[in-house]
């Protein structure tokens, strides 16, 4: 009984005491059931369950238990022992219990009546310190005009002496208002104790009634412990030299004496108590039951509630739970004791699960805070919390925050753990991602380049780190500008990531999906589609139909067969990704809002402006709901609208929706981003098709200037602001200008790495036109006649600027002379036109025109 209870008192389990005492948890089980223990498993268990101020006492009483169940009284032959009542058996354990009860009783007794002797020793002090504090005032204002008077008719000597002694009497204020604080402190303390152990006293008081014989003495009847003794120590005194002074000090160290005594009662009977003695500062008063009240539940009732939700793995009632255990365990136990720190931890770990990623990042600031007080800024917990910190900064959206927290983690990872520690190295790989995505892809690449040697060196080649370290690499490379060598990379990576974790792996399967993607964007979209036509195959295979990476991948695949020049297949794959998206995900899934996106871009492209201006509409009203308006993907189908407008035959809308557009772009997202400046590029083309090309000239003039130095001379847009100044000088009235500005852009596209397929094939159908508008239409002719056919292999032979560039051979054929043929090739395009636009289509009517025309010329 006197073990179990104590076993009781300390809250661990049979597994803990095990390990603690060095016996196996069936034994454990056994002594405590009954068995009379060895003294080694006695003082081992006092040891682990009773706190160090009581274990004295403790281990004599159970020595003395001990001594009488191993030496039983002795009898004189045998004894047969009687079968006792039950009655007798139940009176006997009454009795015991009875005893124990009786036994903790006193002990909280004496616990509360040491709190009130500190209770009142604080109150004692905070009179004594009042009134020190008004005479240190008094003793502070006389030596300032003491001092004061002397610097005027004094020697240096005197003046000094008394600036020491007015130093010293304003120190000693300040230290006499600290203690002031803490005697204040101590007795707030020591009476939330009192308080709590009054309600404890309550409860034995109860249950020793309850237990106690109807004769027995009443509980008023044991004796009250004696006070302990207290009052202020002693201290030796020093010269007189200030003699007022050094009183006060003694005095103040006479005080602080009294203050840290009464801070070690009130940690050792918080540990007694069970509760963080760092902590005991935060110890609450008495529960309340308020109706304001959010959560009274139990320390116990909210980490069974936070477990229960964790291993359903749901992260919103996940996060909910450990909140409010958090919340409590920090009222109660105060925020930096351990179980505290785990249940942040873990509330931190389930917010960040259900995506608020500013929520994770901010308790993790909050976690640092105090870790950095309790464990110190050097404390490998601390170093992990700051590497959290980092990582939710970037998830939060703030990169360039997210890549300095790195930086400086890794100064100091460095100096605690070395520069070829594991966690070091883990934190140059995220610092170096950081480092591309706050918009330096050039850096991030160098980074990466450098962290792949040293994981080679200390992880070895095929280690975990050092893949996601080259898949990085390639990665940044391509972000860089050089999507060829990135290309390059990943086809080096793929055998190490199959040798070294399967061919069915995620991480070899998303190496081959960055393969595919910087194929394509090396030039060669053909290759980049049937690259992801193979990976749809294994993505099912490897995560399902429905896993997000294998939607992803036909995501990919639709556009990567649009850009191979077939829009009207990436048109009707994008539909299908859309009702599987929106059955697997549902419909206000990001990814799905992205595929109505693509599938209203290739809907246009393949001839249907009109369509694809509806579904970006619709589109708009969705995102706007769920998204907002200002997100970044709003923005881009808000472009989209504005595009297709003006494409499906309204110029003087498009202009509109452009100029609201810049506004809001501008605001969002900064006057230098690529979307504010492709916004920019659309307004320049819509002003001119509107019919001012003057002012469209202007508009990519000035586009020009802040292109270069946003994003530099070779970048994408500034090759398409400069198409946009060849065309509308020409459509201006100077077709040879316009004619030599395609010329010249034609040759720096060609010299580009890799070559712009859209600008190049843009910038070729204008140096045809503005050539045969210069005055050469056999050269213009000629020109169409070798634009055609690539047009149709890197296009499609159905798509729109395929069939405009035919349009524009025909037409060049009966300018140079020869209406005959042209008539026939208008023959051929209308039936095409046709087909793939419809009977309606302005361009189709067009051709009708001009096949008459022609028809006429020829006198057919």
């Amino acid at each position: 009984m006197f073990l179990r209870a104590r076993v009781d008192e300390s809250g661990k389990t049979l597994a803990q005491l095990a390990a603690e005492v060095n016996v196996s948890k069936s034994q454990v089980s056994t002594y405590l059931a009954g068995k009379v223990p060895t003294q080694q498993f006695v003082a081992a268990l006092i040891t682990a369950t009773v706190p160090p101020q009581l274990r004295e006492r403790r281990q004599g009483e159970a020595a003395g238990m001990l001594r009488d169940a191993m030496r039983p009284p002795r009898h004189t032959g045998e004894v047969l022992t009687p079968r006792l009542p039950g009655g007798v058996v139940d009176v006997a354990a009454a009795q015991a219990r009875q005893i124990e009860t009786y036994d903790r009783l006193t002990r909280s007794l004496e616990q509360q009546s040491e709190l009130r002797q500190a209770a009142d020793n604080s109150a004692k002090l905070i009179m004594v310190l009042l009134g020190m504090i008004y005479k240190l005032q008094e003793r502070v204002t006389g030596l300032t005009a003491e001092r004061d008077q002397l610097k005027n008719d004094a020697a240096d000597t005197e003046v000094n002496a008394a600036d020491e002694r007015l130093s010293r009497a304003l120190s000693q204020k300040e230290e006499a208002q600290e203690e002031l604080e803490r005697a204040e402190e101590k007795k707030r303390q020591a009476e939330a104790l009192s308080s709590r152990l009054q309600e404890q006293i309550d409860h034995l008081t109860d249950e020793l009634d309850r237990l106690r014989e109807p004769n027995s003495p009443s509980h008023e009847s044991v004796p009250a412990p004696t006070q302990p003794a207290g009052g202020p120590h002693s201290g030796a005194d020093r010269a007189p030299r200030d003699a007022e002074g050094d009183d006060i000090d003694a005095a103040l160290a006479r005080v602080k004496a009294v203050n840290d005594t009464d801070d070690d009662t009130i940690a050792r009977i918080s540990t007694e108590l069970g509760l963080d003695p760092v902590a005991h500062g935060s110890i609450p008063d008495n529960p309340t039951t308020g109706k304001n009240d959010t959560d009274n539940r139990s320390l116990e009732q909210l980490r069974a509630a936070a477990e229960t939700a964790e291993a359903r793995e749901d992260a919103a009632e996940a996060a909910a739970a450990y909140g409010a255990l958090a919340r409590a365990s920090t009222r109660l136990l105060g925020p930096t004791y351990p179980d505290t720190f785990a249940r942040r931890y873990k509330h931190a770990y389930w917010t960040g699960k259900t995506g608020d990623a500013a929520a994770t990042r901010d308790l993790y600031a909050g976690i640092l805070r105090d870790e950095t007080t309790a464990l110190g800024p050097d404390h490998h917990e601390t170093l992990e919390t700051r590497h959290a910190l980092a990582s939710w900064t970037g998830e939060a959206g703030d990169s360039a925050a997210a890549r300095d927290l790195y930086a400086a983690l890794i100064t100091d990872r460095q100096r605690v753990l070395g520069a070829d520690d594991r966690n070091t190295l883990l934190t140059r790989h995220n610092h170096a991602n950081q480092t591309g995505k706050s918009g330096d892809p050039a850096a991030a690449r160098d980074l990466y380049t450098a962290l792949i040697t040293d994981n080679e060196r200390v992880l070895g080649p095929e280690a975990s780190g050092t893949l996601n370290a080259r898949h990085n690499h390639a990665y940044w490379t391509g972000e860089a500008g050089d999507p060829t060598t990135a290309r390059d990379l990943c086809a080096a990576l793929i055998p190490h990531h199959e040798r070294a974790l399967g061919a069915d792996d995620p991480d070899t399967l998303t190496v081959r999906a960055l393969f595919a993607r910087w194929t394509g964007e090396a030039g060669d979209a053909a290759t980049a589609r049937d690259l992801y036509t193979a990976l749809i195959t294994d993505y099912e295979g490897a995560l399902g139909p429905d896993h997000l990476e294998t939607l992803t991948t036909r995501h990919n695949h639709a556009d990567w067969t649009g850009e191979a020049g077939d829009p009207t297949t990436a048109r009707d794959l994008c539909a299908a990704l859309i009702t599987d998206h929106e059955r697997a995900l549902g419909p206000d899934n990001l990814e799905a809002l992205a595929a109505r996106h693509n599938h209203a871009y290739w809907t246009g492209e393949a001839g249907d402006p009109a369509t694809a201006r509806e579904l970006c509409a619709a589109l708009i009203t969705d995102r706007e709901r769920i998204l907002g308006p200002d997100d970044p993907g709003t923005l881009a189908t808000r472009r989209g609208l504005a595009r297709w407008t003006g494409e499906a035959g309204d110029p003087t809308t498009a202009l509109d929706l452009y100029t609201a557009l810049i506004t809001d772009h501008e605001r969002i997202l900064g006057p230098d981003d690529p979307g504010t400046l492709a916004t920019r590029r659309g307004l320049a083309r819509w002003t001119g098709e509107a019919g001012d090309p003057t002012t469209a000239l202007d508009l990519y003039t000035a586009l020009i200037t802040d292109h270069e130095r946003a994003h530099g001379a070779g970048a994408p847009g500034t090759l398409a602001a400069r198409a946009g100044i060849a065309r509308w000088t020409g459509r201006s009235g100077n077709p040879a200008d316009a004619r030599d500005l395609c010329n010249a852009l034609l040759a720096d596209l060609n010299g580009s790495l890799p070559p712009s397929k859209d600008a190049t094939l843009d910038a070729r159908h204008d140096q045809a036109h503005f050539t045969g508008e210069a005055g050469a239409p056999e050269e213009a002719r000629s020109l169409f006649e070798a634009l055609v056919p690539d047009l149709a292999r890197l296009v499609g032979a159905d798509h729109i600027r395929t069939l405009w560039s035919r349009h524009k051979l025909a037409r060049w054929t009966g300018r140079s002379g020869h209406p005959a043929a042209a008539h026939a090739l208008y023959g051929d395009l209308i039936k095409d036109q046709t087909r793939v636009l419809g009977a309606d289509h302005p361009h189709t009517l067009t051709s009708h025109r001009e096949h008459s025309y022609w028809a006429d010329k020829a006198s057919l």
